[in-house]
């Protein structure tokens, strides 16, 4: 079950990614798939995101949504968001997700450049 699972949220994304038009200001959905592979046991545990969100005019970005924690054992529902932007090819992101009981925050910094 947890492999369908998986397949199905793999082709979900694929498939919203693959009709996504351009990147244009305005309202957009970005489902998320994260899984972590233990090198022992395998399937460790991961997180699906499924965000909406909003791209402004100047390139700034909000999007918040459920995220499905999953491990092998166990499984539960957060709130998640990022927000973030970028600067020609260089780009910055904030994040949290809530917890049992705290809520944890992530930076995440680059560059991307396109040939």
């Amino acid at each position: 079950m947890l492999k369908a699972f998986l397949v199905s949220g793999v082709a979900a994304s694929a498939a919203a990614a693959l009709v996504s038009p351009a990147a244009f200001a305005g309202p957009y959905v970005n489902p998320e798939l994260n899984v972590g592979v233990g090198s022992e046991d395998g399937l460790s545990g991961g997180s699906l995101e499924l965000h909406g969100g909003y791209t402004f005019e100047n390139g700034v970005y909000v999007q918040a949504g459920p995220a499905l924690l999953f491990t092998t054992d166990d499984s539960s529902v957060e709130l998640s968001g990022k927000a973030g932007q970028s600067w020609g090819p260089a780009y910055g992101e904030v994040s949290f997700i809530t917890g049992d009981d705290e809520l944890s925050f992530g930076v995440k910094a680059g560059a991307k450049w396109e040939f």
